[in-house]
Formats: structure tokens, sequence, C-alpha cells
């Protein structure tokens, strides 16, 4: 089905047309600092603060315009999670898996005691895991008896439940979360700037490091503005590296996500639908919630490669429509997409490579990991604290990376077969 679209319709991002992007002054970046973060985003803002507000001197480097990539471009879910269960991580992983989750809650609440100073429209609104097919309900009741034996707020629901809470009658089970919230992404990304600059971090955007090179002084990065001399060097690029650390790139894979907006809705769909985040149980999963305007917002996938933004857009307003058929009509305003960080594991990494350190990889739950980890990278280079858990993974390369275009679309058509089960 092709969408409908608005008189106002766009191809870009809701969120960032909501908030004006601050825009700093360009100019070369001073040439030295007691720490360099590359990457303007949640983690790179974290790392930043943190190291600044310890009395160092940061310096912030980002290729592109301030709030242009991924933190400003996602879905705004605020979720504790990792793509393994509890109880899968700790068969590979044991006692570690317990002390990544602990990590995962931390950073939960890190966030909501930010935003409790941002306006950025956050509210704890919960989120519903729902059945793809009528296959998933045994794995979500197994689920939920799992989390609840480890003392976690949630909920096992039946099709009926669901209907109720959302006015769809495509699930046939569910897992409600209670401790999961949603944000605007782009007032959230303009509040981290904010505190990294009130702590003392000089921002550069538009200004791309080129290589990073450690002598016995430290480390030398060479920009397209010059070269600063740093003693310490975050990497904080996550899905949008582009080779700065060859080492890391072999690690990460981008895969793209699409999204749209629709107009804002009638106050009557938007009580029918909920607040509530959403997301189903797919490989190739769809996520959607109510904005803070009111429309909703729909995103996914339905394969890996990636396919201009209107065949995207079509793909999932039919599905959007096929979920909540009281939408069936309504007129999209946006769409967009932007980059996810693939790991091979699913895992987030933390790491060094030639003393450089890095944060990758949330696959697709970064909006509180990738600042928190930023904010313990920033404790880190500065001596206030030890690495975070995630340090301690393995950190595997993507096998014949450089061939990921060819073999890409075979792997999500694999994953696409699995979801039709």
């Amino acid at each position: 089905m092709s969408a409908i679209l608005s008189s106002a319709y766009r191809e870009a991002c809701l969120w960032q047309e909501q908030v004006e992007r601050p825009v700093r002054a360009v100019g070369e970046p001073p040439d030295r600092a007691d720490v360099l973060v590359v990457g303007a985003g949640y983690c790179g803002l974290g790392a930043a603060t943190a190291a600044a507000s310890a009395g160092a001197g940061v310096v912030v480097l980002d290729k592109e315009p301030l709030g242009w990539g991924a933190s400003s471009r996602n879905g705004g879910m605020v979720i504790p999670e990792l793509k393994a269960g509890p109880e899968k991580l700790a068969k590979k992983h044991g006692e570690l898996a317990h002390r990544l989750y602990d990590e995962v809650y931390e950073a939960f609440d890190h966030t909501e005691r930010l935003v409790a100073h941002m306006d950025c429209d956050y509210r704890r609104s919960g989120q519903l895991y729902l059945a793809h097919t009528p296959h998933h309900t045994p794995h979500l009741r197994r689920l939920t008896d799992e989390l609840q034996r480890a003392g976690e707020p949630v909920e096992f629901l039946d099709r009926q439940r669901i209907e109720q809470r959302t006015g769809s009658t495509a699930f046939d089970s569910g897992v409600f979360f209670e401790k999961v919230g949603g944000l605007h992404p782009a007032k959230f990304h303009a509040g981290m700037t904010a505190r990294a600059e009130d702590a003392g971090a000089r921002i550069n955007d538009r200004t791309a490091a080129t290589s990073i090179r450690r002598d016995a002084a430290g480390f030398v990065v060479e920009t397209t503005r010059g070269s600063i001399r740093a003693g310490q060097v975050i990497v904080a690029t996550n899905a949008y590296a582009d080779g700065v650390v060859p080492e890391l790139t072999k690690r990460v894979l981008p895969i793209n996500s699409y999204i749209i907006a629709t107009r804002p809705l009638e106050r009557q769909v938007q009580e029918l639908i909920g607040p509530q985040m959403m997301v189903d149980t797919k490989n190739l999963l769809f996520y959607w919630r109510l904005t803070p305007d009111g429309r909703l917002i729909f995103g996914g996938r339905n394969r890996l490669d990636p396919v201009d933004v209107p065949v995207a857009r079509d793909f999932l307003y039919d599905h959007m429509v096929r979920i909540h058929p009281q939408l069936r009509g309504v007129a999209v305003d946006y769409a967009w997409t932007g980059y996810v960080a693939m790991t091979l594991d699913r895992l987030p990494h933390v790491g060094t490579v030639d003393g450089v350190w890095y944060a990758t990889g949330c696959n697709g739950t970064g909006v509180s990991l990738n600042g928190w980890l930023g904010h313990r990278l920033g404790q880190v280079v500065t001596g206030q604290a030890g690495p975070p858990a995630f340090a301690q993974l393995r950190h595997p390369v993507i096998p014949f990376k450089q061939f990921s275009s060819s073999y890409v679309p075979f792997v999500g058509r694999y994953f696409a077969l699995q979801d039709r089960r």
C-alpha cells in the first residue's frame, strides 16, 4: 500500500524539524586538549560532561552539524534492555551477565536523573513487547516469569488486554514493562549539549577527525581543521564511524532503520492507542509510539540492506494500518532514516584500540545506554572510576566485513523467513 502523504510531507526527520539545532562558530579547534572526544552524540556528550566536570580540558569534534546524527533521529524510547535476555546472557557469560544487566538498569536511572532537569518531554510510560505470532506467546510467558523472578515490574497480557490498551487486535499476547520511558530525542540531545558546554567542554562541529596517532606524549589527532595533541582520546561515533579507528570499523555494522510520522491524531485515537512504547518480537522488528504532539511514529525495516526512503515509507505505512486499522487514511507528514550500530553478538562494547577508548554497538537500545557509557568513559580517562563491565566482553570481528554489502541482504532474507513462522 502506498502511504497517504499530507500536503506538508517532507522527507526529513520530525524531531530535527521541531528543534532549532545549535550552530557553532566554524573555526580551528584548540591545538591541545586533556581529553579529545570524537563524536557529539549522546555517548560523546556524556563523556565530555564527565571529563570536564572533573577539571579536564575537553574538546569534542563532530564531522556533521551538531545534532545531525542518530541521537536526534531515533524513536526516543528509553529502554533498559539488551537484545539477549538475562538467562540467555547468563548461560554464555555467567556472573558477568548479572553485572551487565546491573549497568543497563543503572544507565536507565542515570538517564532519568538527567531528564529531570531537561525540557525533553520525558514520560515514564512503559512499553509493550508484543508477540508477532501466537508461536511467540510461550516465549513471552517464560520471559515474564524470568523477569519477575529477578524482581522486575513486568506483566503478561493476553489478546483482550492488549486490545484494551492499544486498540489493536493484531497480537496474541505481550509483556508490559513498567520501567520504560519516552522522550523527544532532539530535545534530549540539546540538553546533553548544554550540560557538556556548561561543564566547560569545547564543541567543534563540522570538523572531522581523519587520523589518530599515538606517541610517547599521548596522541596526535589530525582533523579537517588542523592537528590536536591530546592526553586521552575517546571515539564515540557508534554507527557513524568512518574509519578513523580501522580496528573498530571491523567490529560494527551500520544498518538503516526507517521511521514515518503521521499528522497529529484526533484525541480519541490517541487515547485508544495509548501512551506506551510498543515493539514487536520479530527479528526485523517494528517499533512505534505516540509523540509529545500527538502523532504516531512507526519505525523498522523489512530487510538489512538499504532502500530508498519512499520504499521504506510505503512498507511501514502498510504495516502501521494493519496493526492499527483506525489509522487507515491518516496522512504521513515525515519519513526519514538513520543508522543503528549492530555488533556480531548483539551486545554493546567498550574497549581500547592502541590506547584509544571507545563505546559502541547498542544495537538499537542506546538512548539511555550510550549516554551512560560515555559518562563512564569520561570518568575512566580522568581516573574517577574503573571501566564498566561491558569492557570485559570480547568484541568480535564481523567476518568478511569488507564484503558485507554482498551478504547482508541474504542475512536479512533469512531473518524475514524466520519472522514468518
